[in-house]
């Protein structure tokens, strides 16, 4: 079939698939791409085009928050062929076994499905991605060196690796396979804004959609799969369907449970001036970022299972830049805070000429790291700690509309209610504590933390944009919205793929197990179908 615009579609046309993809991310083309050469009609919708409209996405991505504010400035939701995948970084990590399980310290936590029973799916989506198998690249097959023994032997600390991968352009490097597919259409600037139920609520008889041109028709499918975000597939249910509360929410659960990864950003850092060789040895490989012919491989400091389970801690974990005096100047702060402007089109407006200022006094620092960074890496004087963070699942944290407020398609916009739980805060703490107690032990004592320096209010965090939780999956009808299959609970045609599916999301970066759950599901609609 092809790539179309739903420009060229007659008003009040009637289109018909077996399986209808609202969403091209990491989860919709995954499912296009694992459905093509079936015998299936699968049509993919996406809202946006080929290339990104930044006025419409401000528009339609508008989100008021109302509870923990968002400090991450770094743009992560596309609303273009590819979705995220085409901001993504390329970092993957693969949950933990506790994760899956259902652990009486952590509320509305488990999963229905098992660590083993995901591991096949876990291979494919490396596949998928171009991305070794993390059995491949695990800590135990590292060679010994003092990092490692240091961390292992004093403080029983567990490491485990965060992969930078050689980030694939899921949109780029899958269009050419899916445009010459013959049973996969996708058809490019088509909002969905309503899915429309049968009277008795159990099936989804149609879809509305809309082009960036105005003209509306509907889509008629046996299976529709939502694939639009962990924002965007809540939102779609709470404004389709002809009761208030929306679609597939009987029981008030879509939208709830809203968890992302609360970060600390430069809460704590190890100053490596002054430091012998054999100590500074200790610490270059944690902040270090090995090379390998998948991307980089970093090191990450988690809390061993036992010590979860003995003191009631989420699931975090610590890793650690490696910065050069240059890197501590305020030019080259400014310079990374240039480039997330620029990536959003805002270099316009206050602040841009003092930010110039510090680039142009601190440039003798900037053109010397420059320069290292070509011929070597430059002289490290930080070590900076980043916490990458569980959030406990609380269904007052959480996704609602606001119907006073409307994007171009009609579509209620978004607020969001994230709310982070004293056990963040407190397994944070624990995290510090454990890194300072090991770093203690070998004799280097210059760690400094704000966390433990705290007084009163917690340390701010910010998120890293992996919404999740929205529509989470449960065996009970009553604890979620998709059933172990991600189909939604009551509704027998309708299947939900993303991270808004994760009842919970442990530290590890979403992409791996995205992936993983959507081909998942295309096996199942194979078979089903």
């Amino acid at each position: 079939m092809s790539f179309g615009s739903a420009t060229l579609i007659p008003p009040a046309s009637l289109l018909e698939a077996d399986v209808c993809v609202i969403g091209s991310g990491a989860a919709g083309i995954t499912l296009a791409e694992q459905l093509d050469g079936s015998p299936l009609r699968v049509l993919v919708l996406e809202a946006g085009g080929v290339v990104q409209d930044a006025a419409t996405e401000e528009d339609c991505f508008a989100v008021e928050h109302l509870g923990t504010p968002y400090g991450n400035a770094i743009p992560t939701r596309g609303r273009w062929f590819g979705g995220s995948m085409n901001l993504w970084f390329g970092r993957i990590a693969k949950l933990d076994r506790i994760d899956f399980e259902e652990r009486s310290w952590v509320p509305f936590s488990g999963w229905p499905l098992g660590y083993d029973e995901l591991e096949p799916w876990v291979e494919r989506a490396a596949r998928i991605l171009d991305v070794p198998h993390f059995d491949k690249i695990a800590i135990e097959n590292w060679a010994a060196n003092p990092t490692i023994e240091t961390f292992l032997e004093h403080g029983g600390a567990s490491l485990g690796v965060f992969l930078w991968a050689n980030a694939i352009d899921m949109g780029r490097h899958y269009r050419k396979a899916l445009a010459a597919s013959r049973n996969v259409r996708v058809l490019l600037s088509s909002t969905v804004t309503a899915l429309v139920p049968n009277a008795e609520g159990n099936r989804i008889e149609r879809l509305q959609v809309s082009s960036t041109m105005g003209q509306r028709f509907e889509v008629r499918a046996k299976v529709v799969v939502l694939a639009a975000g962990g924002l965007e597939n809540p939102r779609l249910l709470l404004a389709s369907g002809p009761r208030p509360e929306g679609v597939a929410n009987s029981e008030d659960l879509v939208g709830r449970y809203y968890i992302d990864h609360p970060r600390g950003e430069s809460l704590g850092s190890v100053d490596l001036r002054g430091l012998d060789r054999d100590k500074l040895a200790r610490l270059l490989l944690l902040g270090e970022k090995r090379r390998s012919k998948y991307g980089k491989v970093q090191l990450r400091v988690t809390f061993p299972t036992n010590l979860q389970r003995q003191e009631g801690l989420l699931n975090h974990s610590l890793h650690a830049h490696l910065l050069g005096s240059a890197h501590l100047s305020d030019g080259y702060r400014a310079v990374h805070r240039l480039a997330a402007r620029a990536k959003q089109r805002q270099l316009g407006g206050g602040g841009l000429r003092d930010e110039l200022r510090k680039v142009t006094r601190d440039s003798p620092k900037l053109i010397r790291l420059a320069a290292q960074t070509v011929l070597g890496p430059p002289q490290p004087a930080q070590l900076l700690v980043v916490d990458q963070m569980e959030q406990e699942p609380d269904p007052n944290s959480r996704v609602t509309l606001d119907r006073n407020k409307l994007d171009k398609y009609g579509m209620p916009k978004l607020r969001l209610d994230w709310r982070i739980g004293e056990s963040t805060y407190r397994s944070q703490e624990r995290m510090h504590r454990l890194f300072k107690g090991i770093l203690d032990s070998v004799g280097i004592h210059t760690f400094q933390s704000q966390v433990l320096e705290r007084r009163g209010e917690p340390p701010r965090l910010v998120e890293m944009k992996h919404p999740s939780g929205t529509t989470r999956m449960s065996a009970s009808p009553k604890r979620g919205v998709v059933d172990a299959d991600c189909r939604v609970h009551g509704v027998g045609n309708l299947f939900v793929a993303g991270s808004s599916v994760f009842p919970t999301s442990g530290h590890a970066n979403p992409t791996l197990l995205i992936v993983a759950l959507a081909a998942r599901l295309a096996e199942r609609l194979k078979r089903e179908l």
